[in-house]
Formats: structure tokens, C-alpha cells, sequence
């Protein structure tokens, strides 16, 4: 239908060209009473009323496409053409076709008719009778002169016929013209139709996306050839309606579209839209649609087991991403399995396994997980439990120092450390860092065993440089002295009267010498 629709419509635009055109009719003449007349061997007179004056022509054929016969002044309503020439006893195909002034065009339905005589290729019928009848609808047969027969319509060409008859007449009567100015405004006009009546650019169902850690591929469908673009925006900063980038692809129009989008940042998310542009300049935009990069894969570096003792073991590895962690290991004497694990993302990771078996050997795994939720697993690391011979490991030391003013300033300062399994500790310090006072260690009450430890100290002066260490000790006995550390008291800031008074001493400092 949409090529009989854009048919008739360049017909409007062409006879528009010349200034015939009267935009007040635009319908076609009705065709009706369509009869055979006069049939002998080489001739055929068909008739037919409309219900307007129109012009009269014929289409026919020995096969369905049509030659044409006609009358071109559009003054009658009631028709008849005689075909001449024609052959004895052989089946001609017609259909009868009626234009206006205005050319709105009726065109009928198929017929068919057969000349009277004997063929003389042998084909045809027999009794030479004519048959005026639709495709497969016997009509009545007749005698050969002066029996006028209504045609019963044939059903057996198709529509497409029908359309390629009508477009064969408008190229034909184009053609004619030789002005290159009316051929361009017919072909503005046209393709003004063609946008006018073409149905909107469908973009079939939501977008496919696969998305990699730094590309992406989008699929979609479109119910007609078109172009294919992605416009796309990270979700941070993104206002909703102008997106920051844009990929086309240069493979030409398709109905199957892909493009793989680039540059991407990982485990981001995505807004898009896909859009597709068809030869007439229709366009197709689909919804905003979101999608998120896989985050980059984690990888797991020199896994090692840094210390083991006679019922705990303590592994250490490095991942090239931010990562949780989680160790699994087995006790490979009894087969028992257990894990332990930390939920942080961290790029350097410590494990203590804790509660094991003296004397025994274990296998363990470690697995590291990226924001992404993507896993990547160790290979197997093996251990001996021994009798505990190895201090603790002291890391972490931070110090930080506060000033409360006052009539006398009081400085608190506090000194954090960690050590990698149960320990106890001592804090020794000394000020100045040439040993200019004895060391003072700081004794406690009650000997507790820790990993995370801190101190507490109250009595440093401002402004005062300290130097200090710890000594931690495990379980075992075992005893490590950390190295020495430095650290700097804050000193009061002087206020404005302070200032003065200074500066007003050292310029008149000499006031107080006088009389000496």
C-alpha cells in the first residue's frame, strides 16, 4: 500500500508542476460497468462509465503486463476503446484506466478476454467463443459480434502489478519533461512526500550491550535500512540530556546495527541512547538506556608466608587492584577445612591463621575479590606449624601530638603501632636525638596481649623534639625491639600583646641600661 499511496502522490506533484493541479478534487473517477463488446479475431471494443469526465485508456496483454491504449482528453463519462491487431482465438489480459483534468486517477480491476477464431500458434481455445470473464470465474461465452457481456473482475493479479503499472506512467510522463528547474521541484516535492506519508523510524526492542572493562558492544534492530550511532555519557556529572560522547558507524545502512563503543573507564556506569537515520532523512532515537563496564580483573603477586608459629601461620600478598581477601586452608593430616577472611578492598594484604595444630602441615588458597565482584584464585601454598621461634612483626607506627593552652601549655601525645599476632609492649623515649637525657620507659600494670596497641604520654613540653621506640614480646617469649622513631611537640602560638610587648623590648632595651 505505501508504494500505491507514493504512487499517486508523485502523479499530484508531477501534474502540479505544470499548474494544473486543483487542490479542491482529489479524487480519482469511479470506474463501473466495464464490458466487452464487438470481440472478433484481431479486435475488441471495451466500455466502461465514470462518474466524472475523465480521459480513457486501456491497458492489455497477452501476459499481465499490460500494453496501453488511449484516449488522453479528459471530456466523457461513458468510455470505449477498440483494440486492434490483436490475434485470433487468443486469451488478452486489460483493465480499463480514467483520469480527470485534475489527474486523480481510477484505475479498474484485471480482466480478461478472449478473440474469436482459431489460434494460430494452436493455443487457445477451442470453440473460438469470446469470454469476457475474471481470472478462474467462467464467465458465459458469447457470439463474436454485437453481444455486449459484463466482465466479471479477474482476482488473479496481484496488487504489485497494479503499482507497477501506475509507477511505469509517472516515469513516462517525467520523462517528457526537459526543464531541469520542474524536475527539481518535482523531486523536492517528492521527497517532501516521501517523509510526509513514510511511517516513523522503529527501533525494535531495547539495545544488546556486552560490556568489557574499558569497551562496550550495542546491538539493535531497526524495522528499515538506516545509519547507526550511540551517543553516551558516564552517570557522573551526567544531566540527562546532552551526553558527552558519540560513535557512528561507517559501514553504511542496515537493519542489524553494532557498534562497539572505546575508552571506557572501568566498573563505570553508563547512560546511552541509539540512533538511527534512514535515506529520507527520518530519524529513529531509542530511550535512555544504562549500562556498567566490568571492573579491571584482580591479580594476586607474591603470595608468601611470612611467619609461622606453633599454632597460628601469617600470609602475605599484594593485588594489582583494590581487593577483599580470603583464605581458605586445610589441614591436610585430618582433612579439616577452614577460611578467614577480610572485607576491606586493600591493594597490600597480611592473614593470620590462627588455632592450628603444632607439628602439622596445612595447604591453603587465597582468593581476591575487585568491586566488581569478579574472583581470582591463588595457586596452593604449603606450611609446617613449628615450635614459635620468631618475634613479632611491629608495623603501622603513627604518632600525633595536641597542644592545650593555657597559663601552662599541656601537650598529649598519641603513639599507635600494630604487631602481626598477640603481643606486649613497651614505649622507651628520650628527648633531644643525641642523648642529651636518659631514657624513660613506660611500665604498666597489667601485661596484656594485642595486636593493636597504643600510648598515651602527657608529660612532653612544647615545642620539644622526642625520639622513641617499642619493644613487643609474644606469647612465646619471644622479643622484638621496632627502630627508633622521631617525633615533634607543637609549640604555642604567640598572641598579638605577646608581639608587642617583644617588639617594643627589642627596640627600647637600652631604656633599661640607663643608670646602671
Amino acid at each position: 500500500m505505501f508504494r500505491s499511496v507514493l504512487a499517486t502522490l508523485v502523479l499530484s506533484l508531477v501534474f502540479g508542476s505544470f499548474g494544473v493541479v486543483n487542490a479542491a478534487d482529489q479524487e480519482a473517477p469511479v470506474i463501473s460497468g466495464v464490458q466487452i463488446s464487438e470481440v472478433s479475431e484481431s479486435s475488441v471494443t471495451v466500455s466502461w462509465t465514470t462518474d466524472e469526465n475523465s480521459d480513457s485508456a486501456v491497458n492489455y496483454g497477452l501476459q499481465p503486463d499490460y500494453g496501453i491504449v488511449r484516449i488522453p482528453v479528459a471530456e466523457r463519462t461513458t468510455h470505449s476503446i477498440t483494440l486492434d491487431d490483436l490475434e485470433p482465438g487468443r486469451v488478452y489480459y486489460f483493465r480499463v484506466v480514467s483520469a480527470d483534468d485534475n489527474g486523480n486517477q481510477g484505475i479498474s480491476a484485471d480482466y480478461r478476454v478472449q478473440t474469436s477464431g482459431t489460434p494460430q500458434t494452436g493455443d487457445g481455445s477451442a470453440d473460438g467463443n469470446s469470454s469476457a470473464q475474471g481470472d478462474g470465474a467462467g464467465a458465459a461465452a458469447g457470439d463474436n459480434a454485437g453481444q455486449g457481456q459484463q466482465a466479471t473482475q479477474s482476482t488473479s493479479q496481484s496488487e504489485s502489478q497494479t503499482e507497477s503499472q501506475a509507477t511505469q506512467e509517472i516515469v513516462e510522463q517525467i520523462n517528457q519533461i526537459t526543464n531541469p528547474q520542474q524536475l527539481k521541484e518535482i523531486l523536492n516535492e517528492t521527497v517532501k512526500a516521501v517523509k510526509g506519508i513514510t511511517e516513523d523510524l522503529t527501533i525494535v526492542g531495547p539495545p544488546t550491550v556486552i560490556p568489557e572493562t574499558t569497551t562496550a558492544i550495542v546491538k539493535w534492530t531497526t524495522d528499515r535500512e538506516a545509519s547507526s550511532e550511540v551517543v553516551f555519557s558516564p552517570e557522573n556529572g551526567f544531566d540527562g540530556t546532552n551526553y558527552a560522547f558519540s560513535q557512528q558507524s561507517t559501514g553504511g545502512n542496515t537493519t542489524d546495527h553494532e557498534i562497539q563503543l572505546i575508552g571506557l573507564n572501568p566498573f563505570t556506569n553508563y547512560n546511552f541512547k541509539v540512533i538511527s537515520t534512514d535515506t529520507f532523512g527520518i530519524t529513529g532515537t531509542s530511550r535512555n538506556f544504562t549500562f556498567q563496564t566490568k571492573a579491571t580483573a584482580p591479580g594476586i603477586r607474591n603470595l608468601r608466608v611470612v611467619k609461622v608459629e606453633e599454632n597460628a601461620a601469617t600470609l602475605a600478598w599484594d593485588t594489582n587492584v583494590p581487593a577483599k581477601a580470603l583464605v581458605e586452608y586445610q589441614d591436610l593430616t585430618t582433612g579439616a577445612q577452614n577460611s578467614v577472611g577480610r572485607p576491606t578492598l586493600s591493594t597490600t594484604h597480611q592473614m593470620r591463621l590462627a588455632d592450628l595444630t603444632l607439628g602439622t602441615r596445612y595447604v591453603a588458597f587465597v582468593t581476591a575479590e575487585n568491586s566488581g565482584g569478579d574472583r581470582i584464585r591463588s595457586q596452593p601454598i604449603q606450611f609446617i606449624t613449628v615450635r614459635d621461634i620468631a618475634a613479632p612483626i611491629i608495623t603501622n607506627v603513627t604518632n600525633e601530638s595536641t597542644l592545650f593552652p593555657g597559663g601552662e601549655s599541656r601537650v598529649q601525645t598519641i603513639v599507635e603501632w600494630d604487631t602481626d599476632e598477640p603481643s606486649s609492649c613497651l614505649m622507651t623515649y628520650q628527648e633531644g636525638v643525641a642523648g642529651g637525657t636518659d631514657p624513660f620507659t613506660i611500665e604498666r600494670e597489667q601485661v596484656s596481649y594485642v595486636q593493636s596497641h597504643v600510648e598515651v604520654i602527657v608529660d612532653f613540653a612544647p615545642g620539644t623534639v622526642y625520639q622513641f621506640y617499642v619493644t613487643c614480646t609474644d606469647e612465646a617469649g619471644n622479643s622484638l625491639q621496632s627502630e627508633n622513631f622521631v617525633l615533634f611537640t607543637p609549640i604555642q602560638e604567640k598572641n598579638i600583646i605577646d608581639l608587642i610587648l617583644e617588639n617594643f623590648e627589642s627596640t627600647f632595651g637600652w631604656v633599661k641600661n640607663i643608670g646602671a
